[in-house]
């Protein structure tokens, strides 16, 4: 079966996480939705996406799903029983169909309609509902990927706590860690080093080849994918993979994109002094919008970077490309391709912001290419108005 993932016209809540990649590519859980889709149903998966995004497609596909969906096993079950010309919906929203239409063509309005109850899948509708729902996916991505495996045996240095599920992937280095599994599991990936003294508590996944310097308190609901390195502080954090928090620090309620650098010492608060709900910037409104949400800390997109002891306010998104640095809070929104701090930014210069890109891949041993090229400099252009 070949499924094509839409990123539906929602997109624009989920920047800055989606400038560089397709709602597929985002990272939750233990696994994008492109690869969860791949363990639960298809044998490949191509996606529609922003022009600038696009792949070639592998095959027809068989049936099209909104991207950004946690699916429960009704859902799935939903999907695979859709026949040619019908469509899943909830209230008016189109969560699959069964047809090679692309997800804007006027014709899916003749599709048979076939109500699903929301309570079916979790809709991931703007950026903070990364790490907002990102229990939901541990919890459900943990026996996906531990289904019909062995896990390694644990060495008698570590520590665990209550009986819940562990599973430790071929090659892990961990000695003298504290696992704790009294509320969900712990999944540790190839490659992992998990250094001593840490301390570990489930739902948690460790990426292939991340790893966990000595000391860090890692509490429930984090995610690190592949090649990440933490170390301090982390609660409810989702790093994409490839990023650094490498030394002490608090991070909570937070969502780091790929290819970023926090320095030592950085501090995010996720609650305000007054314990009230929090405004966080969306850029469908291009304003700050109301959420629901008592916590919520830092949200960084691709390639930023912040200097030693950098302080974020509460809810602040930073855009991709960014170069954060001096004493103070800077503002609670910051651009993409913006250099500065508290005391004000300017425009982070595209050569040099290309540059740093590119070293910072090599150092990884991953190649910098032109179309990596091309997609920075495209945002360039197109986030100038923010920073105007």
């Amino acid at each position: 079966m070949h499924i094509r993932l839409f990123d539906g016209k929602d997109r624009e809540h989920l920047l800055p996480f989606v400038y560089l990649r397709p709602v597929a590519d985002v990272f939750m859980g233990a696994l994008t939705f492109r690869n969860r889709w791949k363990h639960l149903l298809a044998y490949s998966v191509s996606v529609e996406t922003t022009e600038s995004l696009l792949e070639p497609e592998e095959s027809i596909p068989d049936r099209c799903v909104l991207a950004a969906l946690l699916p429960t096993t009704s859902f799935v079950k939903a999907v695979q029983a859709l026949a040619p010309n019908q469509k899943l919906v909830c209230d008016d929203l189109v969560l699959a169909y069964y047809g090679e239409l692309p997800s804007n063509d006027p014709a899916l309005a003749s599709y048979q309609s076939i109500s699903i109850d929301q309570s079916a899948f979790t809709h991931i509708k703007h950026s903070w509902d990364i790490f907002l729902c990102n229990a939901f996916a541990l919890q459900h991505d943990i026996p996906l990927l531990s289904k019909d495996r062995i896990s390694n045996v644990i060495s008698d240095t570590n520590m665990t706590i209550d009986d819940g599920s562990i599973f430790i992937a071929p090659q892990v280095n961990m000695e003298g860690v504290t696992l704790n599994t009294t509320d969900g599991p712990i999944f540790i990936d190839e490659g992992a080093t998990i250094m001593e003294g840490s301390l570990l508590r489930g739902p948690l996944y460790v990426g292939k080849n991340s790893v966990i310097k000595m000391g860090t308190k890692v509490y429930a609901n984090c995610s690190f994918g592949p090649s990440v390195k933490v170390g301090g502080e982390i609660n409810n954090v989702v790093f994409f993979g490839n990023s650094n928090k490498g030394h002490d620090g608090f991070l909570g309620n937070a969502v780091i994109g790929e290819w970023c650098n926090i320095g030592a010492g950085t501090g995010a608060s996720n609650l305000k002094n007054d314990y009230g709900l929090v405004r966080v910037w969306d850029y469908a409104s291009d304003n700050f919008t109301k959420t629901d949400l008592q916590f919520c800390g830092l949200l960084m997109g691709d390639h930023s970077q912040c200097a030693i002891q950098t302080t974020f306010n509460t809810a602040t998104v930073v855009g991709i490309c960014c170069n954060l640095f001096g004493h103070g809070f800077p503002r609670q929104f910051i651009p993409s391709f913006s250099r500065g701090g508290a005391q004000g930014f300017t425009e982070n210069r595209l050569d040099k912001v290309l540059e740093t890109a590119k070293a910072m891949k090599e150092r990884r041993g991953v190649d910098f290419t032109s179309a990596d090229h091309d997609r920075l400099k495209d945002i360039f252009q197109k986030t100038a108005s923010f920073r105007n």
